[in-house]
């Protein structure tokens, strides 16, 4: 999966020591000295050389080409026919709209090459952390006992979750016929050789490893502070600070109440989530005093003391501009909206009890600019306050996710609308769901996607919510043809020439 030149971009990468410490807008700079004299030895004999590194893979995860975008709010939105306006035009989010994944052109952010360059960042991002984790194997002495296992329970967590999107992206959703096919390397070791193509089973079974050797590796480190108004840990040591942004203790067991109840195995998908829900870690937003005026320092539009794991990202400001808000004085082509009846719809602003919900259009204060009716962006990324921490985090993992997978694993449907009703109540509506009105299980699974869906606009979760389910049609859909043949990504060519274990 990595060539020479790979891995010689990887080493480079390293080199550069990363500027900004995550969470952190301070001026502490690296003295970076050119990639042919890099040293090894010097990068990793201090304990900042080994927390630059592991910083250093969360800034990766930003490039736009990964969670900085494509996998949060732009390509696997798209997918999932979140934004109207892909109905139409020819720009390559419209190619994306009705999967042509072949297709190539002179577009850099062709289909092709946006799901080229998933693969080969996320393995770029994976073998940066194999980089640390080969360091950390000798239980380095310039460690204290404590970041020792901080940094390598948050590098194994981490490299989990690397794997487990493109999982459910390069591989066909899990079942009885699938379980036992080849899906994509699990990659543990630094190297230039090409890894194995292991089974679903296999790849499942390697990050259940990672992420229980991770929870013990950070189950002294529980207490999670949380970001509210831009304030962090009164902890001296930068490192210790935000915890609640990084792949910690409870984010590891909430990757694994993701992973189970994508294999079906609600039993321990329940136990992990009720862990995160009752853990008193995270909270949901107050429906009262809430900012969400992108122009104010305390706006939280992401709802951020909800967040499980989350990515900082500096210049996310920038990148939600381009797509999200426009200053011009029509919409531009590039950008991902939709209108304010289909919005309307998503929210049922007109149902009883539901329009007081704090995400819809209608709610104020807004969470959505609204250039017309026929164009409406949301807010979730964009800020205009230069001091607002909060409005540069890409949420990854957040608590509502935790009282849905608990729904779908619940044993009775009683209990099952106790967790919906429950981030329904968080959400100001009034109108709870009763065994009355939800009856059977295709009525629960349709309310269960409608909140995942008002909840998870332009976060990149409905996409894998339809694959797993096996969604044969989607709504506002622009593509239709057989749903069951797009869902899985094509291998680049690149990996299959280079890999003989595709063959």
């Amino acid at each position: 999966m990595m060539n020479k030149k790979v891995i010689q971009r990887i080493i480079s990468s390293i080199t550069v020591a990363f500027a900004v410490t995550v969470m952190v807008s301070c001026n502490k700079w690296l003295d970076v000295r050119p990639s042919n004299q890099f040293d090894e030895d010097e990068q990793f004999s201090t304990e900042q050389g080994y927390i630059d590194v592991l910083i250093g893979t969360y800034q990766s995860m930003t490039d736009e080409a990964t969670y900085g975008a494509e996998l949060s709010f732009r390509f696997v939105d798209v997918l999932a026919q979140l934004y109207g306006n892909k109905s139409s035009g020819t720009d390559y989010y419209r190619l994306s709209a009705t999967y042509a994944y072949t297709q190539a052109n002179n577009n850099q952010h062709s289909p092709r090459t946006i799901i080229e360059n998933i693969w080969s960042k996320q393995y770029n991002s994976i073998a940066q952390l194999n980089y640390l984790l080969k360091r950390l194997d000798t239980r380095p002495a310039e460690l204290t006992e404590a970041n020792y296992k901080l940094i390598k329970g948050e590098a194994l967590a981490l490299r989990a979750f690397l794997h487990f999107d493109l999982l459910r992206s390069f591989a066909p959703a899990y079942s009885e016929a699938t379980v036992g096919k080849k899906t994509i390397p699990y990659v543990t070791e630094f190297t230039v050789s090409p890894s194995n193509v292991l089974t679903f089973t296999d790849v499942v079974d390697r990050m259940e490893t990672d992420l229980q050797e991770a929870i013990d590796l950070q189950s002294g480190f529980q207490e999670i502070d949380q970001i509210i108004d831009n304030q962090g840990t009164t902890s001296s040591g930068l490192f210790d600070m935000f915890r609640q942004n990084r792949m910690n203790y409870w984010a590891a067991k909430a990757l694994l109440a993701r992973m189970y109840l994508y294999i079906g195995d609600k039993v321990n998908a329940k136990k992990y989530a009720d862990e995160v829900i009752d853990s008193g870690q995270f909270r949901f937003i107050p429906t009262a005093n809430r900012i969400f005026d992108e122009r104010d320092s305390l706006s939280n539009i992401s709802f951020t003391q909800e967040h499980i794991f989350s990515l900082y990202h500096s210049g996310l400001r920038n990148v939600a501009d381009n797509f999200f808000k426009t200053t011009a004085l029509n919409p531009e082509g590039s950008d991902l909206f939709n209108t304010k009846p289909v919005l309307d719809g998503i929210y049922e602003s007109a149902g009883e009890g539901l329009g007081s919900d704090i995400r819809s259009t209608i709610a104020s204060p807004s969470r959505w600019s609204e250039h017309n009716t026929s164009a409406v962006y949301t807010k979730k990324y964009y800020s205009d306050h230069a001091r607002n921490v909060n409005q540069r985090l890409i949420p990854l993992i957040r608590l509502p996710e935790m009282y849905y997978i608990a729904a779908e694993a619940s044993t009775n449907m009683s209990e099952a609308l106790e967790y919906l009703n429950a981030v329904r109540d968080a959400r100001n509506i009034s109108t709870m769901l009763t065994n009355e009105n939800v009856s059977d299980e295709t009525a629960f699974r349709n309310e269960l996607f409608k909140e995942y869906r008002k909840e998870y606009y332009a976060e990149g979760h409905l996409w894998y919510f339809y694959k797993r389910l096996a969604y044969t049609s989607l709504p506002n859909t622009v593509f239709y043809n057989n749903m069951a043949s797009v869902y899985t990504f094509p291998i680049p060519d690149g990996e299959l020439e280079f890999n003989p274990d595709y063959n």
